[in-house]
C-alpha cells in the first residue's frame, strides 16, 4: 500500500500496538467503591456545587465525595466513563496482586496506553476524528476528578495474628500526568498515555476484580445516558452475588434508580406530572437498549407475589408501585466464575480453621493442658 493511498486511520493502525485477543465477551476491571459511586454519578452541570471561591464542583455519591476542578465540569460525561472504564481494565492486567505488590510494581503498573483504534473498537466510534476528541476530552476531565470517601475494612495490625476491623478515610485523585509540555492533546500519534496516581493504583491493587460485558462500552451514551451505571450496576451485582442462586439475577428496581443518578428524583418532579415520561420511561428504555446492545439476554419485572409484569404495563404504574417492583435480569455469556469461587471458599475455610485452632489454644491454656 503506497503512502498515497493510505487512509487516515489506516495510517494510525500502523502505529498501534497489536491488540489482545477481543474473542471474550468479558473484560475484567479492578473496582471498588469510588469507582462505583463515579460512574453512578450525575455529572451534569445542574448536579454539581459550585465552590463560590475556587469554583470547583462537588457531587456526593453513595457516600462518596467527587470534586471536579471547574476547567473540566463541562466535560465529564457517560463517555468519560467509558474511557476510565478502558483504562481500569488495561491496569487491571499490569498492577500486581497479593504478595507481589511492591511500590516498584505499582509504579510500574500504573503507566497506562490506550491507542485510538483500541478506543474506537471498544466504544464502536466509526469517525477518527470524532473518536480522538472524545478521548482527548475523557483524559482531560479525569486528569481533574478527586474522590474523597470513608473505607471499612480488615487489617491485621503489626505483632498480632488476628485482622481487626478498620475505617480508613481515603483522599485522592485518579490521575496525576495524562499531559505532555508540548502540546495540549493527550493522544500523540495515535496513543495516549495515562498514569494513575500511585494512591489509586495502590487501591486498586487490592481491590477486587469484576468481569463486565464489553459491549457495554458500545451503546450510544447520547441516546441512552442511563445504560452505562445501569449495566455496570447488574454487572457488580452479579459478580458480587455469583452462586447465591437466586440473588444473582435478582435485583430492585429502587437499587437501580439509586445506581443511575441522572435519572431525575422523584421528589423533586413529583408535583410535575412527569413521572412517566422524565424516570419510568427512560429507565426502561436505557435498560432495554442493554438487550439491544446484547449485554443482557433478557430481564423482566415482577411484584412481591412473584407476578410478572410486562413492560407495556409499567406505564399505568405510580411511582411508587413502580420502584417496588423487583427484577429478574441474565447477562449474555457470563463467564464462569467456579475457579474464583472455589478460592475465595478455601480462604474462609483456612480461616475458620485457624480460628477454631487459636480457640482451642485459647481453652488448653486457661484449662491448664499441656
Amino acid at each position: 500500500m503506497t503512502e498515497k493511498n493510505t487512509s487516515p486511520l489506516e495510517k494510525e493502525k500502523l502505529l498501534q500496538p497489536v491488540r489482545e485477543d477481543l474473542s471474550s465477551l468479558y473484560s475484567n476491571t479492578l473496582q471498588g467503591k469510588p469507582i462505583h459511586s463515579l460512574i453512578s454519578s450525575s455529572t451534569s452541570p445542574q448536579n454539581i456545587q459550585l465552590d463560590a471561591i475556587t469554583r470547583a464542583g462537588t457531587i456526593e455519591s453513595d457516600g462518596v465525595i467527587i470534586t471536579i476542578d471547574e476547567t473540566a465540569i463541562q466535560d465529564i460525561s457517560s463517555q468519560t466513563f467509558k474511557a476510565l472504564i478502558i483504562f481500569l481494565t488495561k491496569a487491571t492486567a499490569q498492577l500486581p496482586r497479593g504478595n507481589a505488590i511492591t511500590a516498584e510494581a505499582i509504579q510500574r503498573g500504573r503507566i497506562v496506553r490506550i491507542s485510538l483504534q483500541e478506543y474506537m473498537e471498544d466504544c464502536g466510534v466509526k469517525d477518527i476524528k470524532n473518536a480522538r476528541e472524545q478521548l482527548n476530552d475523557a483524559i482531560r476531565a479525569l486528569y481533574y476528578v478527586s474522590l474523597e470517601w470513608d473505607e471499612t475494612g480488615y487489617e491485621k495490625p503489626e505483632g498480632k495474628s488476628r485482622a481487626v476491623k478498620v475505617t480508613k478515610h481515603h483522599r485522592m485523585r485518579i490521575t496525576d500526568h495524562t499531559i505532555t509540555p508540548s502540546e495540549k492533546n493527550p493522544v500523540k500519534r495515535g496513543v495516549a498515555e495515562v498514569r494513575l496516581s500511585f494512591d489509586m493504583a495502590e487501591y486498586l491493587s487490592n481491590s477486587y476484580i469484576m468481569p463486565y460485558h464489553r459491549n457495554l462500552l458500545r451503546i450510544n451514551t447520547k441516546l441512552h445516558p442511563y445504560s452505562i451505571p445501569l449495566g455496570w450496576k447488574l454487572c457488580a451485582l452479579h459478580n458480587m452475588n455469583y452462586g447465591k442462586e437466586k440473588r444473582a439475577n435478582e435485583t430492585t428496581v429502587q437499587t437501580l434508580l439509586r445506581a443511575a443518578k441522572g435519572i431525575p428524583r422523584y421528589e423533586t418532579i413529583a408535583d410535575t406530572g412527569q413521572i412517566y415520561n422524565r424516570i419510568i420511561k427512560p429507565f426502561d428504555r436505557d435498560l432495554y437498549a442493554l438487550v439491544e446492545a446484547e449485554v443482557l439476554s433478557c430481564y423482566w419485572y415482577y411484584d412481591d407475589m412473584g407476578i410478572r409484569i410486562d413492560r407495556k404495563q409499567i406505564g399505568g404504574l405510580s411511582y411508587t408501585d413502580f420502584s417496588q417492583l423487583n427484577l429478574h435480569y441474565e447477562l449474555s455469556g457470563y463467564p464462569d466464575q467456579t475457579p474464583r469461587l472455589e478460592e475465595r471458599s478455601k480462604k474462609i475455610s483456612a480461616a475458620i480453621g485457624r480460628a477454631k485452632a487459636r480457640k482451642k489454644k485459647k481453652e488448653q491454656e486457661e484449662s491448664g493442658e499441656e
